[in-house]
Order: C-alpha cells, then sequence, then structure tokens
C-alpha cells in the first residue's frame, strides 16, 4: 500500500470510531473527501481484515481497532496502556496491591503488571509465574466469561489434570457464584498469608478481557473485605468505562 493509501486508511479508522452509528459509502467519501471507488475500497479492506462488519448492503460499522484483541491477537500491550492509570487509582484507593490479569489460550492466569502501595507492609507477587485459573481469584472470574463450551471443556480437562486440589463441580459452583455477584473473593490466596478480590474488565461489546485484582495480607483484607470489594467492582467497572471511550463509542 502506498503512503496516501495507507494514511486514508488510518483516517477512515479514526472517523469511524467516532460514528455511533454504521456509516454508508456517501457518508466516508464525504467525510474524507475521497473518490468513491477508493473509500469503498478503504471499507472492503477493513471488512476483510476484521476491523469492520457491512450491517446491510450499504453501511459499515467499525467492530475493533487496531490494536485491540481478537482470538488470534491477544493484544495485551494495548490493556497496559489503557489501564495503567485506572490500576494505580484503584491501589491508591483501596491501600493494597493492584494487578491486571488475563487468561491465556492455554487457560493459565498472566499478570501483566502490578502496582503496589506506599505502605511498609504489603503483598508482592511474582508475576512472571502464571497461575492455574482454578488457584486465583482472577482465574475464577475470567472463566466466568467463557462460552459455556469452552468453560465446560475447561472443567473436563481439570477433572484428569494432575495436581489438581479442587473438583470440577466445585470449581463450577465458584464460577456460577462469580456470574451472579460479578466479582470473587479469596479469603486465602495460593500465598499463605495473602488474600484477594478481583472483578471483570469487560470491552466496548461486553466480552471479558481481563480482570482486576487487588489483594493483600489476609487479616488486613478480612477486616474490611465489603469495602474492598465494592471498591475492586467499582474500579474495574471504570476500567470497562476507559476501554469503551478510548474506541470511540459508548458501551
Amino acid at each position: 500500500m502506498s503512503g496516501r493509501g495507507a494514511e486514508r486508511s488510518l483516517l477512515l479508522v479514526e472517523w469511524m470510531a467516532g460514528c455511533a452509528e454504521p456509516v454508508s459509502l456517501a457518508q466516508t467519501v464525504a467525510a474524507l473527501n475521497l473518490p468513491k471507488s477508493s473509500a469503498l475500497g478503504l471499507l472492503r479492506m477493513l471488512v476483510d481484515l476484521g476491523y469492520a462488519e457491512r450491517t446491510d448492503a450499504t453501511h459499515y460499522r467499525l467492530v475493533r481497532l487496531p490494536g485491540e484483541a481478537t482470538n488470534e491477537n491477544p493484544a495485551w500491550g494495548s490493556l497496559l496502556r489503557l489501564l495503567q492509570s485506572s490500576l494505580a487509582q484503584a491501589v491508591s484507593d483501596t491501600g493494597e496491591s493492584g494487578f491486571l490479569a488475563v487468561l491465556e489460550p492455554e487457560k493459565t492466569v498472566r499478570y501483566l503488571n502490578k502496582v503496589m502501595p506506599e505502605r511498609e507492609i504489603r503483598y508482592d507477587r511474582d508475576i512472571s509465574v502464571a497461575r492455574r485459573a482454578w488457584q486465583v481469584s482472577s482465574g475464577i472470574v475470567l472463566l466466568a466469561g467463557l462460552s459455556e463450551a469452552d468453560l465446560a471443556a475447561y472443567l473436563d480437562v481439570l477433572s484428569s489434570t494432575e495436581g489438581a486440589t479442587i473438583e470440577p463441580a466445585v470449581l463450577l459452583s465458584e464460577v456460577r457464584e462469580a456470574q451472579r455477584l460479578g466479582y470473587h473473593a479469596n479469603p486465602m490466596g495460593v500465598v499463605e498469608g495473602a488474600a484477594g478480590v478481583a472483578a471483570p474488565i469487560l470491552d466496548r461489546n461486553g466480552r471479558m478481557v481481563a480482570a482486576l485484582n487487588i489483594a493483600g495480607p489476609a487479616d488486613r483484607i478480612s477486616g474490611s473485605l465489603e469495602k474492598i470489594i465494592d471498591l475492586t467492582v467499582a474500579h474495574a467497572e471504570r476500567c470497562s468505562a476507559v476501554l469503551a471511550e478510548a474506541r470511540g463509542l459508548s458501551s
């Protein structure tokens, strides 16, 4: 693609990101001052690449921006960039450690980053080590975002997983509870003496893309559990709002 063609593609994506309704070919031509043939070619290219979809015979709607997650590309770098300040605010408000967690394709939990509170006694975690989803609050929440088929497949694998310390039926009950409540609280984490709460972060289409995890010493978390739950859920919702706003469309 020529430099001019690349520029037009970017301008088209930026313009469509600011449109709340599907756009027509005529609107695209007028808005970007493009020849009709060029505009049609660019719109078709966006559809072919999965950035847009046709809503009817003449209208197109942007469904994702470059850098947003797909099944083939987790795009975790974009999540980090967009949610770093929100995570820092959650840590400031709770006074506990904050983590941004995602579910890897093999259904292990990966912590993308961490923010530590400014207090002497605090909980730290080696985020280079992946966790099994059933072990941690973030994992329970992320499993709650799977399709029924994917969740069933995960539970089937779990039933034959060596070293698993939870029965599939028990895990399913915890996942259902997380779906009902909108969060999961773990009074005793993988690390002895630690506890935490996790809540889902959704993209603008309502798809779960990450979990916000607030964790700290178990006795301190348990002493203010309701407050920690409320703040974690509230900040996860704010993270979801950030993702929606960044895409130029309301959630």
